[in-house]
């Protein structure tokens, strides 16, 4: 029987630039953008979630945490059905050194590292490189 998981993600901005992390599909061959975050464990509310999950994955503490809205994600990724229910936040580094960074490094719980970057929203607007869960550009 497959699930639906409970997700919760952070999105940061900064002059007209947010936050996202690049991953690969690789029964699509496709690179795509999403932001930092991952599931939520039993018993954890989401805003708990996001911010364990920005402190695992980027070693960083955020606050002004702000829910921006849920997304219910029905998706393929590796060759697998997958449905989520995903909870956006936004909020803002601790440490305001970060947003001077061009590249943040970070690594999965599986592991998997990746690295995080600034883009321009009105640049990830018009380019072909997709950012999920959909519908979330429409929400910044």
């Amino acid at each position: 029987m497959k699930n639906i998981r409970a997700k919760s993600v952070c999105v940061f901005r900064s002059q007209g630039k947010v936050l996202l992390a690049e991953s690969f599909d690789p029964a699509k061959n496709e690179r795509y953008l999403s932001p930092i975050g991952g599931g939520i464990d039993f018993g954890e509310k989401s805003r708990d979630a996001a911010i364990r999950e920005v402190k695992e994955e980027l070693g960083e503490e955020v606050d002004q945490l702000k829910l921006l809205g849920v997304i219910e994600n029905l998706f393929m990724f590796n060759g697998q059905e997958g449905h989520e229910i995903v909870f956006i936040y936004e909020a803002r580094f601790k440490d305001s050194d970060i947003y001077q960074k061009h590249v943040l490094p970070g690594i999965e719980t599986s592991g998997h590292r990746f690295e995080a970057r600034w883009y321009d929203l009105k640049h990830i607007k018009s380019r072909e490189t997709p950012v999920y869960p959909q519908g979330i550009i429409e929400m910044l």
